[in-house]
């Protein structure tokens, strides 16, 4: 009975494998800007190399792999701490 009224009073409780649905595609967009901004990085880091700023080049490429790999870095974690069943997915590695 609790869980009805509950549900009645949130409807979005009720639909929560759409909500579920929606935040993973947005979180895939997400994933998708970030990596371009990554590669934009690690090639304006080569960019500074090549003009003789090697400091800043070497952080942008540093930054910008960080950037790229985040998705794929948060998934090692997951599943190293044991929760696999992530919404978002990036592939088997």
């Amino acid at each position: 009975m609790k869980t009805k009224l509950l549900l009645f009073k949130f409807p979005v409780l009720a639909q929560s494998y759409q909500l579920q649905y929606g935040l993973s595609q947005a979180l895939n967009v997400v994933m998708l800007v970030g990596f371009l901004f990554g590669v934009v990085c690690v090639i304006s880091g080569g960019f500074a190399i090549r003009r003789g700023d090697a400091d800043a080049g070497k952080m942008s490429i540093i930054g910008g792999l960080i950037i790229a790999g985040a998705p794929v870095i948060v998934k090692a974690l997951f599943a190293a701490f044991g929760n696999s069943n992530s919404t978002v997915d990036v592939g088997n590695f």
